[in-house]
């Protein structure tokens, strides 16, 4: 961490700033305020999620606004808690890697499957604060099968 006090208070602003973002981006999808998940990404942003039989899905956010709303309507609801935020802030960008914990219910709150891993991100600074560039989802353990809530 710097030691020039300007420094260090805009270290913390800019960690707090990132940290609401992923708060947020738990928050939007899981209301279901898929324009406001959308507009946490800036112009170039892309997420790549694993698929469950290999291989990764990426999607940028020109899809999001389509994809992101079909691909969550198999479920009644969904529970994403975000946690463990190491954070590298360098300027204008940033990394870091978050823990994740998300639940997704079934037509019945007794019917779900859930996962757990971390989000690898980057981020840019704009003039509407931080955005993310680049989201990657790591699996490190399902329960349930996604398949059983088809569309």
């Amino acid at each position: 961490m710097k030691t020039d006090p300007v420094a260090q208070l805009q270290w913390l602003v800019d960690r707090a700033g990132i940290g609401d973002l992923l708060h947020r981006f738990a928050r939007t999808l899981d209301t279901r305020d898929f324009s406001a998940y959308v507009d946490l990404y800036d112009e170039d942003g892309v997420i790549e999620l694993p698929q469950p039989k290999g291989g990764t899905w990426t999607m940028t956010r020109a899809q999001m606004s389509t994809k992101v709303p079909l691909s969550l309507a198999r479920y009644s609801a969904t529970h994403h808690i975000s946690s463990n935020h190491e954070i590298e802030i360098r300027g204008d960008s940033a990394t870091s890697r978050s823990y994740l914990q998300a639940v997704h219910v079934g037509p019945r709150p007794s019917e779900h499957w859930d996962a757990g891993g971390w989000y690898d991100c980057r981020y840019r600074r704009t003039p509407s604060g931080w955005k993310f560039v680049h989201v990657r989802l790591t699996a490190v353990w399902t329960q349930g099968n996604p398949s059983d809530f088809e569309v």
